[in-house]
């Protein structure tokens, strides 16, 4: 048996301190005080925030990935034309950085904006962004170019397309075969 299984503390009677059958009060370890009930409230809590049961990482700071944004009073968010992740990354950047020309020093804007020119799986890439990846509108840049690449290597460019020529053929039976 363990040591002290059997014993009381001087002044307690053998109920107390532990819940009675049907009268509703949480069990209390003996000599735990409410000081000690608080400790124990706040460790809880710590450990729920820790394996994010607490809130499930919906704390609109976590949520965010540009804190501290200034935005002017007049501020008002261009209209874009939404990226789908289908066409060339750099083309989208440069016509994203030309209506955001009078914010073009400003990192914070720059980054937390870029997620209005986004639609679909480009929109999804972004809201799945963590924050020590993004410090630096250059950050999201690069990252952006590095996801849709694919896009870039596939596009073809003006001198490939000014090479293209027609091919003439005698008609659609032809062109088939």
């Amino acid at each position: 048996m363990p040591l002290g299984w059997n014993t009381t503390i001087e002044g307690q009677t053998s109920g107390e301190g532990h819940e009675q059958a049907g009268t509703g009060l949480t069990p209390r370890a003996q000599g735990t005080t409410p000081l000690g009930e608080e400790k124990l409230n706040s460790l809880e809590e710590r450990v729920r925030i820790i394996e994010g049961t607490d809130s499930h990482g919906l704390d609109a700071i976590d949520l965010c990935l540009v804190l501290d944004i200034a935005l002017p009073t007049d501020f008002k968010t261009p209209k874009f034309e939404k990226y789908k992740g289908s066409l060339c990354p750099r083309v989208h950047l440069a016509m994203y950085c030309r209506k955001m020309a009078a914010y073009i020093h400003q990192d914070k804007i720059l980054v937390h904006c870029f997620q209005d020119s986004l639609t679909g799986p480009a929109l999804t890439w972004y809201v799945n962004l963590e924050k020590g990846q993004v410090k630096t509108w250059r950050d999201l840049a690069g990252a952006f170019v590095r996801q849709y690449k694919y896009n870039e290597d596939m596009a073809p460019n003006l001198s490939q397309l000014q090479n293209l020529s027609k091919i003439e053929f005698g008609g659609f039976k032809d062109y088939a075969q």
